[in-house]
């Protein structure tokens, strides 16, 4: 619940998600931090705008021109303008922390303070898609929306066809809220909108749930992946380094499928470590003890 709406506004207007001291220390381990929206990205962000698969969900093409990008930016920036208390848009730049390389950016829009309220969005380099990025970006922003900011609801809208996208906000662990008839118009085609969110309450329980007492032994581990991944292959010593099918997009699902079969529940920076299934086994043991 919000208590200060003037200590609100500063966080949202000026703290950064990830950089705000509020006792996460998974976010330390993550790749990415965000840095401020600026103009003086816009070749960087010219870099991966040009991709037309950047947009295939998008009801716009890839821009053509700097000077696109640029309108396209200061388009953004326009929104984030007006006096701090007044503000219910803002973008952030998403970097690399080992190289300060833009891979994309995030944006929280339309903050509904009285509802407590704000959607999400992001996009990441196509050319950096399957990295797991965009695990990291989602527990970031969760944390910021509901620790830093304190704010009741994350929602958001996708294409119904952005299979890859509704995937990720499934193990995210956002609920399916329903269908918008006709949101989007690509090239002249109406397109439903697929609606999801999550409440403050869900993301406190994803966090702080704890692993069943059950044993939970190596061939459990062993079948579950298989089963997830398809691949018959898969055995004590599988990693996301030697299994080419266990991509960031299906690391999540086989998160999903250690909750709902086997009652684990992984923080987010276990999540983060559990990448192969000898560390998934560590943890495991770990968290029992």
């Amino acid at each position: 619940m919000i208590k200060n709406k003037e200590e609100f506004f500063h966080k949202f207007t000026k703290v950064l998600p990830g950089q705000f001291d509020n006792n996460n220390q998974n976010l330390k381990e993550f790749s990415l931090y965000f840095d401020h929206f600026s103009k003086d990205a816009v070749e960087e962000m010219h870099r991966y705008s040009i991709d037309q698969s950047f947009y295939d969900h998008y009801e716009f093409d890839a821009f053509t021109s700097i000077d696109e990008t640029s309108a396209y930016m200061d388009k953004l920036i326009s929104r984030m303008s007006g006096e701090m208390d007044e503000r219910v848009t803002t973008y952030w730049l998403i970097r690399r922390k080992s190289d300060n390389y833009l891979i994309g950016t995030a944006g929280l829009i339309d903050l509904n303070f009285a509802r407590q309220s704000i959607e999400w969005g992001y996009g990441v380099d196509p050319k950096l898609w399957g990295k797991g990025y965009i695990l990291q970006i989602q527990e970031i922003l969760k944390d910021y929306v509901f620790n830093v900011l304190e704010l009741n609801k994350i929602h958001g809208v996708t294409m119904v066809n952005n299979y890859k996208t509704i995937k990720s906000i499934q193990a995210a662990g956002m609920s399916h809220e329903g269908i918008s008839r006709d949101h989007y118009c690509k090239n002249g085609q109406f397109i439903d909108g697929w609606r999801y969110g999550m409440i403050k309450n869900d993301y406190e329980k994803q966090i702080y749930s704890k692993l069943n007492n059950q044993d939970i032994s190596p061939d459990q581990i062993v079948n579950l992946i298989s089963e997830v991944l398809e691949n018959e292959t898969i055995d004590i010593n599988s990693s996301m380094e030697n299994i080419d099918t266990w991509d960031s997009l299906n690391h999540m699902l086989i998160m999903v499928a250690l909750k709902e079969k086997l009652g684990l529940d992984l923080s987010p920076s276990d999540i983060a470590d559990a990448i192969s299934v000898m560390e998934i086994l560590k943890i495991i043991q770990t968290t029992k003890n």
